[in-house]
């Protein structure tokens, strides 16, 4: 134990003084001392009793700093890294995370969590990882908390992605007081707030991106531009690219259309897409854990995407609706074969700049009340939102729209 120790700083016991409440029949206040210092992130106090003078305070105090700083280990902490810690979690939660699918999911039946649960953590362990690069888990303040939050909110589209991964963090630093790991009643992502960015910092992130031209949502014209490409490109595909263009094809029109989340399309089955009622159903599946509960439900299917999708379906290879060269879901790939990577690729061909699959879910959010006057529960009911607070998320304000809902007024007409 004692070579896992990290290498404290010497820890400075300090003398403190304080003035006593007026004593009665109006005797003088007196002062008392005490000794004060901080080990593994925690606040320690002393009290010295009545009557101590300066001088026996300042001799206890030298006296507990040689206490506290000799080389015996805490009695109270296990002091663990980050690394170490993370690996321990992840095995005492989910064995058999890191094994090969095949030998994963017989002990995945076992855990107390979901797959999904495990996705996430595990994301958010990363992000906290890469942007904090932490060591000693009983080292890590409010400061550690304000960094990560500032650096991950420069890199995501959405607070609410900041949000997710600091309640994973409050969640696994409850755990590190648990094991001891740290000290009780520190833990820097706990408390009022502190497992959010906080609505100001979310309107100061909104104001950026806008400042910077960060669109959340397509226009009516970028989307008809990228479906436009997607035809063009399968047009012009020779014999080797063929599968693949119709295939692209086919998953941007859904995903237009629908505004389903990336991670449901490409998990969907031709059994889930009923034609004669122009309706698709999710569920949960053992290959994809949905969102929400409020997820798995039926969405409509407008009849030109019936059009695409009947045509694609000519070309069907097993039961997934969007599958690889392997008949599996097609959600990863290689550097230019990701679903993500080739929609980047094509809306940069159609002149769309940062195109990315989550615009489309707020363009039909934006479009659907403001150009296609669906009703805001029809919006809600198609994207399967909980909320109407999750709801506002997604509708954004479109000039174009707004122009042209006002073009017929004409008080003189």
């Amino acid at each position: 134990m004692a070579e896992k120790l990290p290498v404290r700083k010497y820890v400075r016991v300090w003398v403190m003084k304080r003035k006593n409440n007026a004593r009665k029949e109006g005797k003088a206040a007196t002062t008392s001392y005490t000794l004060q210092w901080t080990i593994y992130g925690k606040k320690e106090v002393m009290s010295l009793g009545r009557g101590a003078t300066l001088a026996y305070a300042k001799r206890m105090a030298t006296e507990k700093e040689k206490e506290i700083n000799s080389e015996s280990p805490s009695e109270t902490l296990e002091p663990i890294t980050w690394s170490e810690f993370r690996k321990k979690y992840l095995d005492t939660f989910y064995p058999g995370h890191d094994k090969p699918t095949k030998e994963r999911k017989p002990l995945q039946s076992k855990w107390n969590k979901s797959f999904s649960s495990l996705r996430s953590e595990r994301l958010a362990m990363e992000n906290f990882s890469r942007l904090v690069k932490p060591e000693w888990c009983h080292d890590m303040t409010s400061a550690t908390r304000e960094a990560f939050v500032r650096d991950r909110l420069a890199e995501v589209p959405s607070p609410a992605s900041v949000d997710a991964d600091l309640r994973v963090l409050r969640s696994l630093f409850n755990i590190m007081e648990e094991w001891k790991h740290r000290a009780e009643g520190t833990n820097p992502f706990s408390g009022r707030g502190k497992a959010t960015v906080g609505a100001r910092r979310k309107r100061v992130q909104e104001r950026m991106q806008e400042a910077a031209g960060k669109k959340r949502h397509y226009s009516f014209e970028e989307v008809n531009a990228i479906l436009t490409q997607a035809t063009n490109e399968v047009a012009e595909a020779d014999e080797k690219t063929l599968w693949a263009k119709r295939r692209l094809r086919a998953l941007v029109y859904f995903v237009a259309y629908t505004g389903c989340r990336i991670s449901e399309a490409v998990h969907l089955e031709w059994q889930d897409i009923d034609f004669d009622k122009s309706v698709a159903w999710l569920y949960f599946k053992v290959e994809n854990d949905l969102k929400t509960e409020g997820s798995q439900a039926p969405f409509g299917l407008p009849p030109r995407l019936i059009e695409v999708l009947r045509d694609w379906e000519q070309d069907k290879t097993c039961s997934w609706v969007f599958p690889n060269s392997h008949d599996k879901p097609w959600k990863t790939g290689g550097p230019g074969y990701r679903p993500f990577d080739q929609l980047k690729e094509l809306g940069k061909n159609a002149g769309v700049d940062d195109a990315n699959w989550k615009r489309f879910r707020h363009a039909i959010s934006t479009h659907g009340k403001q150009r296609f006057k669906m009703t805001a529960e029809q919006v809600r009911a198609q994207l399967r939102h909980t909320t109407e607070e999750t709801q506002k998320h997604y509708t954004h304000d479109d000039l174009a729209n707004l122009r042209d809902a006002v073009e017929n007024i004409d008080f003189e007409g």
